[in-house]
């Protein structure tokens, strides 16, 4: 294999890391996925243990479906590079397609999974060494106003370029829906504004999560050891290590670090927000401490209550540990959680369902499908 070749590869997978945060990220890099048999049935096909009430949406091997009780509907066909469907009210769903190692584009869909409209053009030429001529779009998330949130990668580098040859981080954008998307269009801010500054080399920020009061809470990635990102060092991280933040409304500021207020802290390790419908709960996932040091295999999904007037949060408690839980999604009702997590002895991600939990004590968590290969991003929950 070329370098150039190594280098796309290479930077083609820092990309797809940043893309869907660090608890699956853990969990891939734990084991060999060669160590498991191909999924058993197509998702269409697939056993759903436990039917719940409305629709959820989900993305599994680069296709989308919707699962109404026990039947389970092919809207994308897999292998097509969709996935991070999220729900556009009164409209039908957003999603991202991926050109695979190349460029991802967002994408309008109606209910049934047809394409509306494509809002984004990420698309540049390409070559081994010019790879700053495509972008990455990922994380959409709609809020008042159709306010349309997003993590993009631009500005980035060239390989050739000596001082941001592999910047290829996130950063928090904001538009609003109908504006196309365009490298010219976020160079110019011609309706495009940079809402967060990625930690350069770390994956930057992700998963904006509009407040129903104006504002954002995120995620920031940030060196687990470097004193100039992290407030206090995380114990047991060496060099190299990354931790995630979730922080709320970020501070643009081209000339500086542009950090909003931490909710959680670096030794948490904490991604992957979904708040209830009243915003006054929190799901996320959170790394456990494990002998001393970050787990590379373990991610607990945690609640706590959030009060979005003071922007402050309840004690995590962590309601599922022991596997490697991802992606929670609140019931429309705010009580009951979707999460995503592998069943015994497979290495494929299943969902799992919670009820009431949001109180104490929780209820032991609920098998609701077999035989998927979900992909790390958060399922859609629809009346």
């Amino acid at each position: 294999m070329s370098r150039s070749r190594r280098l796309l590869t290479w930077l083609v997978l820092l990309v797809l890391m940043a893309a869907f945060g660090a608890g699956v990220n853990r969990y891939l890099a734990s084991g060999d996925a060669t160590a498991f048999a191909p999924a058993t049935q197509r998702p269409t096909h697939t056993n759903v243990k436990l039917p719940l009430p409305g629709t959820v949406y989900f993305a599994d091997d680069g296709g989308l479906f919707a699962m109404t009780g026990t039947h389970i509907t092919q809207l994308q066909a897999e292998g097509r590079g969709w996935t991070q469907p999220v729900l556009l009210p009164g409209v039908g769903l957003l999603a991202i397609k991926v050109t695979a190692n190349y460029y991802s584009d967002l994408y309008e869909l109606d209910p049934n999974g047809r394409v509306e409209a494509q809002l984004s053009h990420d698309s540049g030429k390409v070559t081994a060494t010019a790879l700053g001529a495509d972008d990455w779009i990922y994380y959409p998330a709609v809020g008042p106003g159709n306010t349309l949130y997003f993590a993009y990668d631009w500005p980035k580098g060239g390989l050739d370029d000596p001082n941001n040859g592999l910047q290829v981080d996130l950063s928090i954008w904001e538009t609003t829906l109908g504006n196309q998307i365009t490298r010219t269009n976020v160079q110019n801010s011609s309706g495009i504004t940079q809402q967060s500054w990625a930690n350069y080399y770390t994956g930057g920020d992700i998963s904006p999560v509009p407040l129903l009061g104006g504002g954002l809470i995120y995620v920031d990635y940030e060196a687990a050891t470097d004193n100039s990102e992290v407030s206090t060092p995380v114990p047991g991280a060496g060099p190299g290590d990354e931790v995630s933040q979730i922080r709320t409304d970020p501070t643009p500021n081209p000339n500086g670090k542009g950090d909003g207020t931490p909710l959680t802290q670096p030794g948490d390790d904490c991604a992957q927000p979904a708040l209830n419908a009243a915003q006054t709960e929190i799901a996320m996932v959170c790394t456990p401490v494990v002998n001393g040091a970050p787990s590379s295999t373990e991610s607990d999904l945690v609640v706590a209550s959030f009060d979005a007037a003071t922007g402050t949060l309840g004690p995590l408690d962590r309601i599922v540990t022991g596997t490697m839980a991802a992606s929670p999604t609140w019931s429309t009702d705010g009580t009951d959680l979707l999460y995503e997590a592998p069943e015994a002895g497979d290495g494929y991600l299943e969902l799992w369902y919670v009820k009431d939990a949001a109180t104490t004590p929780v209820a032991q968590p609920k098998q609701v499908t077999t035989d998927l290969d979900l992909d790390g991003s958060p399922p859609v929950w629809t009346p």
